[in-house]
């Protein structure tokens, strides 16, 4: 995609997000465990933009759910988007390291990328949660916007973060595309490294691996290298995350990634 050129994954647009660390259940799905916030959440959001004038209404955001991963490390990542069937059209992320006592999470420092290019700019979240009813709920700002999201109950066959990731799940060929609908074609070898090659030109093919996290959960940890030219940033790294969620009869593949100072960000995902 053309947003690979500018980062090391698709360029986003973004809104939304929370979360922080601790240990994780085993025998429910998308269930955190103990006092800590870690697992996987999905619910409704409403982004707000401040009024550039006084006076002026604020302007409701036309995206209305999110899915958050929160990591045994106190690391976050939140997807939002527009449902799409069983599956969800992606539209950007927000990521950050928080903490968690029990019943309240916060964190500073959380980078949110509201619109390419993909600049991120500095949020901060505040969010309650109900880990044995794998429950969240909260906020998170910005100068201009603020997000509100509430999580609801997860069913079979929801996204089970307590099972571990299996590379053999990944393996093939996939269709990923970029909040703009630019469109790559993803193959991904037995041992987890990847290639992309854009179907929309222009566009800056890119590179990787998905690694099984050490600790035993479902997700993947994704390292990307853009290409050479036509990329503006050529041979740029950056690292994230990536997840398989149920999507119907099919399988929903989501990934993102910031550079390293945390400046960049890019979001893709597809079904097959």
């Amino acid at each position: 995609m053309k947003r690979f050129a500018a980062l090391a994954v698709s360029v986003v647009a973004v809104a939304g997000l929370v979360g922080c660390g601790g240990g994780g259940g085993d025998d429910v799905v998308g269930s955190p465990s103990g006092l800590s916030a870690e697992g996987y959440y999905a619910g409704g959001l409403r982004v707000t933009a401040f009024p550039a004038v006084v006076g002026n209404p604020a302007i409701p955001n036309t995206s209305t759910a999110f899915q958050m991963l929160v990591l045994e490390s106190g690391e976050f990542w939140t997807f939002y988007g527009t449902p799409n069937g069983a599956s969800l059209d992606i539209e950007g992320f927000a990521q950050g390291t928080g903490t968690s006592n029990g019943a309240l999470f916060t964190a500073g420092g959380v980078r949110y990328f509201p619109a390419p290019p993909a600049l991120g700019t500095n949020a901060v979240a505040s969010a309650s949660y109900n880990a044995s009813a794998r429950s969240i709920s909260g906020t998170i700002t910005d100068a201009s916007t603020t997000a509100t999201f509430n999580s609801v109950a997860l069913v079979a066959p929801a996204y089970n973060y307590a099972s571990a990731a299996s590379l053999a799940s990944l393996t093939g060929a996939w269709t990923v595309r970029g909040p703009a609908n630019d469109e790559y074609t993803l193959n991904v070898a037995v041992g987890g490294s990847f290639t992309a090659t854009p179907t929309t030109l222009p566009g800056c093919s890119f590179s990787g691996t998905f690694v099984p996290r050490t600790t035993g959960k479902n997700v993947f940890n994704v390292s990307v290298t853009n290409g050479g030219n036509p990329c503006t940033l050529e041979n740029l790294v950056s690292t994230g995350v990536a997840y398989l969620t149920p999507a119907g009869a099919m399988v929903q593949l989501t990934f993102a990634t910031v550079s390293a100072d945390r400046q960049l960000g890019a979001v893709v995902s597809g079904l097959r």
